[in-house]
């Protein structure tokens, strides 16, 4: 273990931050815009997690944010497999409803539109690894795979669905949570965990740090942490900066669901419309 002296931190982070050279500092954009133009996004090594309860659309705002990233993007899905994310890609790209995909209820202008995507120069930048009810050794394995394939940002869908090396749910997740950061830093990536919250009491509308399910030490080692929870009108969600170490715990911002259900960053048209909001 190097131990660096005072001068050699900072030296460190005039390196980090291209504080000696011209250009801008190596950070990795997350793909949800707001806290990307603010922040720049999360540094190589470092490691975020979205929250949000069962229903609000993690797994959609990990896809809309990956479709947003203009650099190469890479997730875990332990939950879901290639038919489900596929049939939500699809949406997000020709602007078909899933479950009309999933039906197969669809015009001949749709079908159309549904094979035209697959030219579409996203695609590219973009890799999944599905090792579903995996294990923590999986997960690291399959962050280790995306990272070889360039993925500078890698998502992890999500932390509480891994499960078997541990007795403690509470260090279990924590534990998942250490080792996925561990591969993406041998990977020299950036990471984004989602996680669930545990229910919300009585009274308890917008959900803080304090709720994250079984967190452990997820809210001491997370870089970042971003909320999300659903806000008065259906189909729209609040998204806010919980904890940065980079500053800017004041971002908030909304998506909210098109037509196809995919989650769609709200514009200023969009709240200036909005008068109940």
């Amino acid at each position: 273990m190097t131990v660096f002296s005072t001068s050699e931190t900072i030296a460190q982070a005039v390196e980090t931050f291209y504080l000696d050279r011209e250009g801008k500092p190596e950070l990795i954009p997350i793909g949800l815009p707001p806290i990307d133009r603010e922040l720049g996004g999360l540094g190589p090594r470092a490691c975020g997690i979205l929250a949000a309860a069962t229903g609000v659309g993690k797994s959609s705002a990990m896809l809309t944010s990956m479709l947003a990233n203009r650099t190469k993007v890479g997730a875990v899905s332990v939950e879901d497999g290639p038919d489900v994310v596929g049939a939500r890609l699809i949406s997000a790209l020709s602007g078909v409803d899933s479950m009309r995909i999933r039906r197969k209820d669809l015009t001949e202008e749709e079908l159309e539109r549904i094979t035209k995507i697959t030219k579409n120069p996203k695609l590219k930048n973009m890799y999944f690894s599905y090792p579903t009810a995996g294990t923590v050794d999986d997960i690291e394995k399959a962050v280790d795979d995306l990272c070889a394939k360039g993925c500078r940002m890698v998502w992890l869908d999500y932390l509480q669905k891994v499960r078997g090396h541990r007795d403690d749910r509470r260090h279990e997740v924590a534990e998942t949570f250490t080792r996925f950061q561990r591969a993406v830093a041998r990977g020299g990536a950036a990471g984004m965990a989602i996680s669930q919250f545990r229910r919300l009491g009585d009274g308890e509308k917008i959900p803080q740090i304090y709720h994250l399910k079984e967190s452990g030490d997820l809210e001491n080692e997370a870089r970042l942490i971003v909320l999300a929870h659903k806000h008065r009108e259906y189909g729209r969600v609040r998204f806010r900066v919980g904890k940065s170490t980079y500053g800017g715990e004041h971002i908030t911002f909304d998506y909210k669901r098109d037509a196809s259900g995919t989650l769609r960053e709200v514009s200023f048209l969009d709240y200036a419309n909005d008068e109940d909001f």
